[in-house]
């Protein structure tokens, strides 16, 4: 009988050790993953996003009044990425912020099946910055000019 309460005292702290051990696993994993969320820098590497070519062309083209602004940097994501649109936004905007720049304006509206999202930020003098967000579905385009 003896033995019987020693296997079992030892079985219990072999399952409870187990049961810690899988805790602290899904500690370990959550803890990045909640990171990467608020803090897009660190789960993208720099430039991973960016488009180039006809197609950044052709959605700077979109941009109601995309004369005005230069240096353009096009950014997409797809998928479970484009979930992440507010903390992707908020990167850019506390990026803005670093520099000087503040919101000025924002307004949104709504092109077929899309939501065009229209950001720009000023030093209160002649530097401005554009953000312009596209959102359509599981996809989702950010783009990033400078005033002229």
């Amino acid at each position: 009988m003896r033995k019987l309460k020693t296997f079992t005292l030892a079985l219990l702290l072999v399952i409870a050790g187990g049961t810690a051990s899988a805790q602290l696993l899904a500690e370990v994993a959550l803890a990045p993953a909640i990171a990467s969320q608020l803090f897009p820098p660190v789960s993208w590497p720099s430039g991973s996003l960016r488009a180039v070519g006809d197609g950044a062309d052709a959605l700077v083209a979109r941009v109601p009044d995309q004369a005005a602004w230069q240096g353009w940097e096009v950014y997409t994501a797809t998928g479970l990425a484009a979930t992440l649109e507010p903390a992707l936004v908020y990167g850019v905007e506390r990026d803005l912020l670093m520099q000087g720049l503040f919101r000025a304006e924002t307004s949104e509206t709504t092109v077929g099946n899309e939501r065009h999202t229209r950001v720009v930020f000023s030093d209160g003098g002649a530097q401005r910055a554009l953000l312009f967000v596209i959102r359509s579905g599981q996809e989702l385009v950010w783009m990033i000019a400078r005033g002229r």
